[in-house]
């Protein structure tokens, strides 16, 4: 069994605010469903079981970033932000190890720099791989907007 499971990351040196949610999730949730814990987002469990199998996982994930910014340069100071998105790819072979959300280590980890810029945002579809021993790609496609900028709630 394997899952993905995705954060968002953003330098210390500025103060935020991170959130994760999955799009169409309902309160209900099975254990093979996508989720969100602690800000980072899994995966539906999938099984790959024979060499070249494909599985579509289908997920889509909507992060959101609050961050305080200097008002005089804020275009400036959000290109200077250094996003970066981890992946990490968890296996077990025990279902008993999947209620856990700790329960399936992790094998092999990947971190995208996101290089975003205010006015014009961020779209790319990456193949990722993890490692070669694994041989496991995963296709992704990211979309990054700025949606508002508001004065600080003090």
């Amino acid at each position: 069994y394997y899952q993905i499971r995705v954060t968002l990351k953003v330098s210390s040196r500025i103060p935020h605010r991170l959130s994760a949610s999955i799009v169409g999730q309902t309160e209900s949730s099975s254990l093979h469903s996508a989720c969100v814990h602690e800000s980072t987002a899994h995966s539906r469990v999938f099984q790959i079981l024979y060499r070249n199998e494909e599985a579509p996982i289908n997920d889509a994930v909507i992060f959101r970033a609050h961050l305080l910014l200097d008002g005089e340069r804020v275009e400036d100071a959000l290109s200077e932000v250094d996003f970066q998105l981890k992946m990490d790819l968890h296996f077990t072979d025990s279902e008993q190890q999947l209620r856990d959300v700790a329960g399936a280590p992790m094998i092999s980890s990947r971190t995208l720099g996101l290089h975003f810029h205010p006015r014009n945002g961020l779209h790319h579809q990456v193949p990722v791989m993890f490692d070669y021993f694994h041989l496991s790609v995963i296709s992704v496609t990211i979309h990054a907007a700025l949606v508002a900028l508001q004065q600080p709630l003090i």
